[in-house]
């Protein structure tokens, strides 16, 4: 995915030398192929993975902005209104991700900073 997806997409973009390449979520999965090909393309100053000089504990809360903005931000919204069943918890999830407005979402993650 990363080789054949998300490079040539960055690459598209023009933006892959902006990019700091954050491994998180589940334990590093870093073969040698794996890391040859994020140094290729992010070198190491610029990936935080297990077995690069920035090393991210695979357990360590995540820098991402969805883990420390994004979830609790509609955790707060859609549990004030107690969802009855599945159906109405995903329904107020997607109306609740489709409101928030692309100029707040920029903001935060150009700011770092709650919206």
């Amino acid at each position: 995915m990363l080789r054949d997806f998300v490079i040539p997409q960055l690459q598209h973009c023009g933006c892959l030398q902006d990019i700091i390449f954050m491994q998180a979520g589940t334990l590093p999965h870093i073969d040698r192929h794996v890391k040859q090909l994020l140094t290729q393309h992010f070198t190491d100053a610029r990936v935080i993975s297990h077995h690069f000089p920035t090393a991210w504990s695979p357990r360590s809360p995540d820098i991402a902005l969805c883990d420390f903005w994004l979830w609790g931000f509609l955790k707060d919204n859609i549990y004030r209104k107690r969802p009855a069943s599945l159906p109405d918890l995903m329904d107020s999830i997607w109306r609740h991700v489709l409101d928030i407005q692309t100029d707040s979402l920029w903001s935060d993650v150009e700011n770092g900073s709650a919206i």
